[in-house]
């Protein structure tokens, strides 16, 4: 599978501005993120499940090939919100999107009874994206996929000044809801705080090894490379898992990558 190599890290929100301050000659703010208030913005997503919760049970299981599958959103609902439906491709370390957009007041419609041509937006090009939803509605119906929880956060993002593939992100506030309904994706209320004294630094790219000064400022500040999963770590909440939690994995430390 071709896609991009993504790490994982749990790092204390009490070094965030430190870290932060440590990146700034080596990155550049995303564009979405400097327009944002705050420099940040909103991530919100329903993630769909089989009923037996297959998808949460690979990743619990460690499997190294899997998908994930949900509907996501940014910011606030406006009348011209833009929504995703995504199916998110793992190979161990290695990921891959399918996404297709459609309108936030088309979603419920959609989803009742999906019109590709009607409601499938062209952006990015009009045949990949309605190939993207048709990706999405095979495994909707054969998997009897199901809404499994609602999964929020603070993102911020940014690129590399040297290399615009690199790709890194401070995931904050992480919440969640469980059970959610469509109309739920932009709402706050009813969400449960998850890692209140830790956010979730990303990073992407497609070289083979981090460049020298990420894994130096990873060493700096001792930060573990994990299997977070914000999916999980929301269903938990609730202990829905169908056996006791146990803590994410941590992971051999970055360097060198076969993809």
């Amino acid at each position: 599978m071709t896609g991009r190599i993504e790490y994982k890290y749990l790092a204390p929100v009490a070094a965030l501005d430190a870290i932060r301050a440590d990146i700034q000659p080596y990155l550049a703010p995303d564009p979405f993120s400097e327009t944002s208030t705050g420099g940040e913005y909103t991530v919100r997503s329903i993630y769909y499940d089989t009923p037996h919760f297959a998808c949460y049970r690979e990743k619990d299981a460690g499997v190294k090939v899997r998908n994930k599958f949900r509907i996501r959103g940014y910011g606030t609902a406006q009348d011209d919100s833009v929504v995703y439906l995504e199916i998110k491709k793992r190979c161990d370390c290695v990921i891959a999107k399918n996404r297709a957009p459609l309108l936030l007041s088309d979603l419920p419609a959609f989803i009742a009874a999906p019109d590709i041509d009607r409601h499938i937006l062209d952006i990015g090009g009009a045949s990949r994206a309605r190939g993207d939803a048709r990706r999405f509605l095979y495994y909707y119906y054969r998997l009897s996929l199901q809404p499994a929880v609602l999964v929020v956060y603070d993102r911020e993002a940014f690129f590399g000044r040297f290399d615009s593939s690199l790709r890194v992100t401070f995931d904050k506030r992480l919440r969640g809801r469980l059970s959610p309904h469509l109309s739920y994706l932009h709402d706050e209320e009813h969400l449960t705080p998850v890692m209140k004294r830790f956010f979730i630094l990303e990073l992407k790219f497609f070289r083979r090894s981090l460049p020298q000064w990420a894994s130096d400022i990873i060493q700096r500040y001792e930060l573990p490379r994990m299997a977070l999963s914000k999916y999980t770590l929301c269903l938990d909440l609730k202990h829905a898992r169908p056996r006791l939690p146990q803590a994410p994995r941590v992971l051999p430390a970055a360097g060198h990558v076969s993809a």
